[in-house]
């Protein structure tokens, strides 16, 4: 299978779940009379990161994989304000995502991947290496903690709700 097959159509169709995730989240705020605000602000634990920086992280590691895979070089991502800015930059990062060459990706599978972080701990990996060790286990950490963050808050959501794509396989 290729890296970009691996990739890149999972994290479109995982990001158009976190958009339907928030907009019932902003619909649950709504109905019960409190700012949906509260909810982009929420966190699980106090070490933790924002609903906001949340969303924010699981498109910024979707194109970090893309720019990385393809030599580009890195776009860092806007905080959003408020969940209409938060649905904005996921359907920015969507239309990243649908603009890019499956052939650039999957010749990006065994260049050598650099990632230093701040507090100076650094990996070197192949593109293959990289999607699958850490493109894709950071993405979904973000996309189920933004997930939980909103579970967390009494928003309604199920299984169903967080992989609605496979609903397109179910038997009639």
């Amino acid at each position: 299978m290729s890296i970009y097959a691996v990739t890149v159509p999972t994290f479109a169709q995982m990001l158009r779940s976190l958009s339907a995730l928030l907009s019932k989240g902003e619909a649950c705020a709504l109905e019960r009379g409190y700012d949906p605000q509260v909810l982009l602000e929420a966190r699980l634990a106090p070490d933790m990161h924002t609903l906001a920086r949340q969303v924010q992280h699981t498109c910024t590691q979707a194109l970090d994989a893309v720019q990385r895979l393809t030599q580009q070089p890195l776009i860092p991502l806007t905080l959003p304000e408020n969940l209409t800015a938060a649905k904005a930059l996921i359907e920015r990062t969507l239309e990243l995502l649908a603009a890019v060459d499956p052939a650039q990706i999957d010749a990006g599978a065994d260049r050598q991947i650099a990632i230093d972080l701040p507090n100076g701990i650094a990996f070197d990996m192949t593109g293959s290496e990289y999607a699958l060790n850490w493109a894709m286990p950071q993405f979904y950490f973000h996309l189920i903690t933004a997930y939980n963050i909103l579970r967390h808050n009494g928003v309604p959501l199920g299984k169903a709700d967080y992989v609605q794509h496979m609903f397109a396989y179910l038997r009639k």
